[in-house]
């Protein structure tokens, strides 16, 4: 079995919750003896030299690239408002890569086709003109809902009208793609209930992104100062409203409580105004190039996300590495887990700022939730595992 990985950007280094997600998948499939080959747009948000493309894991999978610019265009996006197009999806179409996808599809024969998130089904058709394989979408989430929530979510009038209208057209292609796949390999339950609601019939395998857990360094932080931290993309916008909020309304709520106590929010792109927020108790740092280092000695991992979809993969490496994590609902969705056994969940400003606080205060508790996270990793995300159970379903799809 031969497998092409189309990929919305380079997945190594695998520094954030897309690139682990693709990253892990292929490092699974080749350790259970089925090849990869990837393709990857290369971005202008997360490029990566061409010439620091090198090691072994981009020598086994061949990997090649395409630079592509995905900056938003106001005037673009304006003029696609009297189009019936989603530009969400059409700013990732790039003749380039259109055209090194052709030449590796007609050099080379596949089984899998498997694209990696909604936005590079846009090659759909010279998949199918070039190629006999069977095309799988593996759904990082159910796009539509992640600007659905933050439609609802918006205060201002006219931005709430265009992120409808954003996740409507979405919404719309959303529902006709999905059965035009082969096959479609939701990341979590939830997704394929969207998927099944929205009318496709396509043969789906709930599959979650796996982690090694015996990669992550045991929990450092019970005999250190204690610091909560949130660690994401800034350039998300999911993450970037999630962060507005904790700063607006359970920030000054912790710090009444503890004038004390340590908030760290770090991540790529972070913006100045965030920056200039800093003081005794608010850390900010920008990008973090290893994460499993930064957050050992870290106390208590927060996800104060309010939209989104699909699996937050830095909850599953904060389990990995043992950490006690607060959460909204909408952050923990699609993960396995359990309140006040293995994470705290909290959605409101209040509850949020109180489960931060209880950490503080019980060290114990911190002990506890972070080792029962770091069983439920063991058990339900093991990355080799979940590999064995995709080429098994690729076998069957292949009959």
């Amino acid at each position: 079995m031969k497998i092409l990985q189309l990929c919305m950007r380079v997945p190594f280094p695998a520094n954030d919750g897309a690139t682990i997600a693709m990253y892990r998948i292929a490092q699974s499939l080749i350790e259970n003896g089925a090849p990869v080959k990837i393709l990857a747009l290369n971005t202008n948000k997360n490029f990566i030299p061409p010439g620091e493309m090198k090691g072994p894991f981009y020598e086994t999978t061949r990997m090649e690239s395409v630079f592509i610019e995905l900056s938003v265009k106001p005037f673009d996006a304006f003029l696609n408002i009297f189009s019936d197009k989603s530009y969400n999806i059409i700013r990732f179409f790039s003749g380039e890569f259109d055209k090194k996808l052709k030449a590796v599809l007609q050099s080379e024969s596949f089984d899998i086709v498997q694209i990696e998130g909604l936005h590079l089904t846009v090659y759909l058709n010279t998949i199918r003109s070039n190629s006999s394989a069977r095309i799988v979408l593996r759904a990082h989430n159910a796009e539509y809902i992640i600007w659905k929530r933050m439609a609802d979510l918006c205060s201002s009038f006219l931005k709430k009208k265009y992120l409808k209208l954003l996740a409507s057209r979405l919404k719309n292609y959303e529902t006709v793609i999905l059965n035009k796949m082969d096959a479609i390999i939701p990341i979590t339950e939830d997704d394929k209930q969207i998927f099944v609601n929205l009318g496709s019939r396509t043969a789906m395998k709930v599959l979650p992104v796996g982690i090694n857990a015996s990669e992550y360094p045991p929990d450092e932080s019970s005999n250190r100062e204690f610091i909560a931290f949130h660690l994401g993309s800034m350039n998300w916008m999911p993450n970037l409203e999630a962060v507005d909020w904790f700063l607006s309304e359970v920030f000054d709520k912790i710090i009444a409580g503890d004038p004390s106590i340590k908030i760290l929010l770090a991540g790529k792109d972070m913006p100045e105004r965030i920056k200039n927020l800093a003081g005794d108790c608010l850390i900010v740092m920008d990008r973090i190039d290893n994460a499993k280092e930064f957050m050992k000695d870290k106390s208590v991992m927060m996800v104060p996300l309010l939209s989104g979809s699909g699996m937050r993969v830095k909850i599953i490496e904060g389990m990995a590495a043992g950490k006690a994590i607060v959460s909204t609902s909408i952050g923990a969705e699609g993960i396995k887990y359990t309140h006040g056994e293995n994470i705290l969940i909290a959605d409101t400003a209040e509850d949020f700022a109180k489960a931060i606080l209880k950490l503080k205060n019980d060290v114990s508790l911190r002990i506890r939730l972070g080792a029962e996270a770091k069983k439920l990793v063991w058990k339900h995300y093991d990355n080799k595992q979940l590999g064995s159970e995709l080429k098994k379903f690729y076998e069957e799809l292949l009959k």
